[in-house]
């Protein structure tokens, strides 16, 4: 229920985006593709879901649309560098469990994970991914909790259809209050 929820407050967001302020948010969108094109959206994804900058994938979204940059390049950049992203929290959470402090506060969790990843093998990736956890937040935690490369590859996997789903969702909104 809390994913839906998020879905439609994305959803609701954009609209009222749309409503208020359309003009300047096509001029800034239409601004920031002209200076920074399809890297840009790259890079913030990145930052965003490597490194948990504030500003979500979402938002790149929106300029994409407003700016009306092409949709499969937008999706394209914006996945690819979402799930580079992810590995690189997975690899920043391997280096952070070396720590005895993290590896400490992990450990009942690690056990847990574990055990559930053993029972239900990588059905527990899919769940997951499914889960109202960020992306970034879920791959740092396989890291941590030392869970296998594949097991973030299919997270990852999963990540795409949800990113093509938020891309629909970020541009139905904006098509709600089309004038």
């Amino acid at each position: 229920m809390r994913f839906l929820g998020g879905l439609v407050i994305v959803s609701a967001a954009v609209a009222l985006v749309g409503y208020v302020a359309r003009a300047p948010a096509e001029a800034l969108a239409r601004t920031f593709v002209a200076r920074f094109g399809l890297f840009g959206f790259a890079v913030g994804t990145f930052l965003a879901d490597g490194l948990q900058f504030p500003v979500p994938p979402q938002f790149y979204m929106l300029l994409a649309i407003a700016s009306g940059a092409p949709v499969v390049a937008t999706i394209a950049s914006i996945a690819v560098a979402s799930v580079a992203a992810g590995c690189l929290g997975y690899v920043l959470g391997h280096f952070a469990a070396r720590s005895s402090r993290i590896a400490r506060a992990t450990a009942r969790y690690r056990d847990v994970l574990g055990r559930v990843y053993a029972l239900h093998g990588y059905w527990t990736a899919i769940v997951a991914s499914l889960l109202p956890v960020p992306y970034s937040v879920l791959c740092a935690a396989a890291g941590v909790n030392r869970l296998p490369g594949a097991f973030l590859a299919l997270v990852s996997l999963c990540r795409i259809p949800k990113l093509i789903a938020f891309y629909w969702l970020v541009e139905r909104g904006w098509a709600l209050v089309t004038p």
